[in-house]
């Protein structure tokens, strides 16, 4: 009896403390969104992946001239090869076909070379540049969403999109109805609407005449 009254006394000193620390203690507002939408659809974002599908189209022009280029040595080296094999061939026009293999080889060499440090640069610079402007994307529009999200007085914005080591989703649940990602995308794009979808109609139109010459080669 005497250790059942102790505990009801405790309870009663404690229980007072924990409804105040319980009322003292600050709720705070939670909002969700998925970045990797609002980052997609930025109407800066559409226009940096023109300006790379550009870039990305005249890269492979140069490559393409460059293959050609080889092609092109390559064919002259076969003739100048079945020359050198024809039985029928005289021994002076096999010496000169012969000459000219050994300075196509070597030009053929020098050009192979080079083609391969055009397109192993040439990828390291797209690489760069496109790892630049994400990054400066990515501020610009994490600074943007922590003003909208003040304004609307949100203490916690977690991100949906987000992914563990294990590729799965960090949020596994949550709110629908405090998804702000439709707002918060309007709010980036705003005063920019025509902006948006003329860039979006020209990204539309590159990308679809990148993979026809794609395919087509």
């Amino acid at each position: 009896m005497t250790r059942l009254i102790v505990s009801i006394a405790f309870a009663a000193v404690v229980l007072p403390f924990t409804s105040a620390s319980a009322q003292d203690a600050k709720v705070y507002k939670t909002a969700y969104v998925n970045m990797q939408t609002v980052f997609e659809g930025y109407y800066k974002t559409v226009q940096a992946n023109i300006r790379f599908a550009n870039e990305k189209r005249e890269f492979l022009e140069s490559l393409k001239n460059k293959q050609e280029g080889l092609k092109a040595l390559s064919i002259k080296a076969k003739k100048l090869e079945a020359k050198l094999k024809d039985d029928i061939v005289k021994a002076e026009v096999k010496k000169d076909a012969e000459m000219k293999l050994r300075v196509l080889m070597r030009d053929g060499g020098k050009m192979q070379q080079d083609f391969l440090r055009f397109r192993q640069e040439g990828r390291r610079q797209v690489d760069q540049k496109r790892a630049k402007a994400e990054a400066e994307l990515i501020k610009e529009l994490t600074a943007a969403v922590r003003v909208f999200c003040a304004k609307r007085n949100c203490d916690i914005v977690y991100d949906i999109n987000g992914k563990s080591l294990n590729r799965m989703p960090v949020l596994l649940l949550y709110p629908r109805e405090l998804e702000i990602t439709e707002a918060v995308a309007k709010a980036v794009n705003e005063g920019h609407e025509d902006a948006l979808k003329k860039a979006q109609d020209e990204l539309k139109a590159l990308e679809a005449s990148l993979a026809a010459d794609v395919n087509g080669n």
